[in-house]
């Protein structure tokens, strides 16, 4: 059989050549750095049709109280329709394989932004032009495959309460927020072991010291209150430790069952008075520390039987203020008198919180329907004669969720929810909200 060259066949064959005729004698052709990069993300567009007022725009984790019992003056009346983008989502993840270098290790990392950082000012038109926010951050060196050991270093959820109930509506900050699911992203370190096989028994244990930031400002009277003191958990100087430890069983590389159980310690530091105020010495100086140390033990369920999903959590806390919990879930200290005084010396204590959420999911694919409930309780006699047993302080949060998914293919998703919050506070006030939502989402 003839064979045809032409001018395009003699340049595909010499130009390698040429290239490896200039190379220097006794070197191989360089390679392309190992680093692969993997965006990803979401748009998601919310109609929000809220039947009563909140403080915030995005989900009903707030709902206004009562100025006082009897008093009609505009409580739970109102509404709103809101149009809301701002939950869309970018990340991209970076994979390098050293497992070569001296390391041995695969490095990989993580960066993820959205747009719930707030807005530029107070006008309804303000609240579109949204803030970017850091989600996430951090690089991880991980050994090993099915048994897996691994160092993180970054910002990225907290290692307890890790469990996220499934929302359209409610993406940047998770469904049940503020109503018992304590979650979170932090600054932090961690060490993690997985055992995550095809099929069998699966098993994971996390430690991590994290940035030790709360919620509580000035409950115990002078400071912190600064910007430059961050928070009383800063002010402790000290991380703030979480572990969890998991066992489960995995299917065909899929997640059948998954118990963990969880816990967290934290010392927050206040400034205080050594002596009662008087009018000569209205801030009772000289100031003093006072520590409180705050803990936290849960646990988390996620199982996954056929078409149906349940999972949730449960968590018994003590002063555990972070973000998720209620301010009244913080530090208290004795008050006296009218108008309120500190009990000096003063003495801190950790206010005991219960909280917890479920989450059953039924999937018939393309469809999938969800009912969920989350609450969160501060008994009122672990704030009675205290520095947090104000008029406006919420006590108890109870939401209750439903909503279908529906799914176009496999980037596109549309969904109707409905989700219901109910707040009381110290004065014995309630406060109830809705909100119905249609949205759609696209996922890349």
């Amino acid at each position: 059989m003839k064979r045809s060259w032409n001018l395009c066949s003699a340049a595909f064959v010499l130009l390698p050549i040429a290239a490896l005729a200039q190379a220097p004698a006794g070197t191989a052709p360089e390679k392309k750095p190992p680093i692969a990069f993997a965006p990803y993300g979401f748009v998601v567009l919310n109609l929000l049709f809220n039947d009563g007022p909140f403080l915030s725009q995005t989900y009903p984790g707030q709902a206004l109280p009562c100025p006082a019992a009897g008093v009609a003056s505009g409580c739970n009346h109102g509404g709103s329709l809101v149009v809301n983008a701002r939950q869309s989502r970018l990340g991209t993840r970076i994979a390098f394989d050293d497992t070569d270098g001296w390391t041995g290790a695969r490095l990989s990392g993580l960066v993820e932004i959205d747009f719930q950082g707030g807005f530029t000012g107070t006008t309804s038109s303000a609240f579109y032009n949204a803030l970017v926010r850091l989600r996430k951050a951090f690089g991880e060196a991980s050994w090993g495959g099915e048994s897996r050991f691994s160092l993180r270093f970054g910002q990225d959820d907290r290692v307890i309460s890790p469990l996220r109930a499934t929302s359209l509506a409610y993406s940047a900050d998770a469904l049940f927020n503020q109503a018992g699911l304590i979650y979170g992203r932090v600054p932090q370190l961690a060490l993690r072991y997985e055992r995550t096989p095809r099929d069998g028994i699966a098993a994971s244990v996390a430690v991590s010291a994290n940035n030790p930031q709360d919620l509580t400002f000035a409950d115990l009277g002078v400071s912190p209150g600064l910007a430059v003191d961050f928070g009383a958990g800063n002010r402790g100087r000290l991380p703030n430790f979480e572990a969890r430890a998991s066992m489960g069983w995995r299917s065909a590389g899929a997640k059948v069952v998954d118990l963990g159980v969880w816990g967290g310690w934290q010392r927050n530091r206040y400034v205080v008075p050594s002596v009662p105020p008087t009018t000569a010495n209205p801030t009772g100086a000289p100031l003093v520390d006072a520590d409180v140390n705050c803990n936290v033990v849960g646990g988390d369920l996620d199982l996954n039987l056929w078409i149906l999903q349940a999972m949730g959590a449960i968590y018994l806390a003590h002063g555990y203020d972070v973000l998720g919990s209620l301010a009244t879930q913080g530090v208290v200290a004795a008050t006296t008198g009218t108008p309120t005084r500190l009990v000096v010396p003063v003495q801190g204590r950790a206010v005991k919180a219960f909280g917890g959420w479920f989450q059953v999911i039924v999937n018939l694919r393309p469809v999938q329907i969800y009912g969920g409930w989350g609450g969160t309780q501060t008994p009122f006699s672990e704030l009675t004669g205290t520095t947090l047993a104000v008029p406006a302080g919420r006590v108890q949060n109870f939401m209750w969720a439903a909503g279908a998914i529906a799914s176009a293919g496999k980037s596109w998703r549309f969904s109707v929810e409905y989700a219901r919050t109910t707040s009381w506070y110290y004065s014995g006030a309630s406060a109830n909200a809705g909100q119905l939502s249609v949205n759609s989402q696209l996922l890349f």
